[in-house]
């Protein structure tokens, strides 16, 4: 029997790094124990019916949770972020343990009811668009459109990482183009990219090229090096998905090289662009240089969020149901003030035109409840809400891949990367919109079979 990438790599890397970490640690049982867990959770994703919004939410936790955790295990440097009055004391790493497993059991049973309470869909592999596949000159179009749409970002501030605002618009207007630079755009490109994948039965080249120029394009734009990833990488992994188990064609390296070409590229910009932009020096600075060197390397493992804010909850001795509530009322106009910065020791200071925060995402506002039967039931709340947004989206675009997967990698995102709860509330609400413009956008032509759809362009 031929064995999955999974069973070949996956597996037995979890279980090789867990070995190194846990012989500089010796945290024994409870940490095997959540490795076990982890290797579950990324193993469920394998189960039918598929789920983008499952799979998305499941790589952050198991990355930001337990890999980033056990890299910091092995080699015993300094985490990125402020660990609140944690001090490494082993009843509070069995503490950590217990609410890591705790959330990671939670997403897990979500998993499990939606699979037993749900069905596969078979009218999903109808969700292709129309025959005509994207041609080059209008490939050049969407990137022309990229490179206008974010240099008016860069221009007006809309969303810049720890930036303000360059331009306020009347209305509240700022919010919607900081949505469509953040994510919306990507969300748009998705769709023509499902349409060229279906059509083709396969990842076209200039596809390719396309998407990795506009996220590129958007990165620098954003001064974010995450960026690219967020809105490539699911672009690339649901087209590939399309690709060998829709069309069933073999599984090709190419578009994961290209994005490493990219990435590799969009780092070092970026980084120039931050060291700019954030400390007013220039690459002279040997220095400064180094130190975005260094940390852009580390971002693989130090990027995701999970280990710093389950180590705050844990530590925090006033957590409490209470203060969870707190949080999710909580004014995000508060900023450097606010209850999660002050709880975790945040290093970040109010600087002129600059806001930068230390993020709990769901780990902390959930485990600064205190208690874990609470923190199960609101991550498996959390978790089948996301799952049934996921089959609405669905639902409205036609059952497309590489659309779907793209939404539900930025809800998943969203979630792990709270700032202020109250703000995933318009979040979620400009996705909705845009969704159901898309919807109308891709509206079957007349004569046509409910699973296909003509894009209008």
């Amino acid at each position: 029997m031929k064995l999955s990438p999974f069973w070949l790599a996956v597996v037995p890397g979890c279980l090789g790094v867990a070995f190194l970490a846990n012989s500089e640690v010796a945290h024994g049982a409870p940490y095997w124990a959540f490795t076990v867990l982890g290797i579950c959770l990324l193993a469920a994703i394998r189960w039918r019916p598929h789920s983008w919004f499952y799979t998305f939410t499941a790589v952050f936790f198991v990355l930001g949770c337990w890999l980033k955790l056990s890299v910091h295990h092995y080699f015993n440097y300094p985490y990125a972020e402020p660990t609140g009055a944690f001090s490494g004391m082993d009843h509070e790493w069995a503490d950590y343990y217990a609410l890591a497993s705790t959330l990671g059991l939670a997403l897990l049973t979500a998993r499990v009811m939606v699979i037993a309470f749900g069905r596969e869909d078979d009218a999903r592999a109808l969700g292709m668009l129309a025959k005509r596949a994207v041609t080059g000159l209008q490939w050049s179009g969407l990137v022309l459109v990229a490179l206008l749409f974010y240099a008016l970002n860069n221009l007006a501030g809309f969303f810049i990482t720890g930036v303000e605002a360059k331009v306020n618009l009347p209305f509240g207007l700022n919010a919607p183009f900081a949505f469509m630079a953040l994510i919306g755009f990507a969300v748009v490109v998705s769709i023509f990219l499902a349409r060229d994948v279906s059509s083709r039965q396969a990842l076209d080249s200039r596809a390719l090229l396309a998407v990795l120029t506009i996220a590129s394009i958007a990165s620098v734009s954003m001064a974010s090096r995450a960026a690219i990833v967020m809105q490539a990488m699911p672009m690339l992994i649901a087209a590939t998905y399309v690709q060998l188990y829709r069309q069933r064609k073999p599984f090709s390296l190419r578009p994961f090289v290209f994005f490493s070409v990219f990435l590799t590229a969009v780092l070092v910009v970026v980084s120039i662009y931050r060291i700019t932009l954030f400390s007013g020096s220039s690459t002279n600075n040997t220095e400064l240089v180094g130190f975005y060197a260094l940390e852009s390397v580390l971002l693989i493992f130090d990027r995701w969020i999970g280990a710093e804010a389950l180590m705050v909850a844990v530590s925090e001795p006033t957590k409490a149901i209470g203060l969870t509530f707190q949080l999710l009322q909580e004014n995000a106009a508060i900023g450097n003030d606010a209850i999660y910065q002050l709880l975790a020791g945040s290093r970040y200071e109010f600087l002129q035109g600059l806001v930068f925060l230390t993020l709990p995402g769901y780990f902390a506002v959930i485990g600064l409840s205190g208690s874990l039967v609470f923190s199960f039931f609101a991550t498996l709340t959390m978790a089948l809400l996301g799952a049934l947004y996921e089959r609405f989206v669905s639902s409205l675009l036609y059952r497309q891949d590489v659309a779907v997967a793209v939404i539900s990698a930025a809800l998943a995102n969203a979630l792990a990367q709270l700032s202020f709860p109250r703000l995933l509330v318009p979040f979620v609400f400009q996705m909705t919109a845009l969704v159901v413009l898309l919807h109308f956008w891709l509206k079957p032509a007349p004569g046509h079979a409910c699973g296909r759809t003509e894009l209008k362009i």
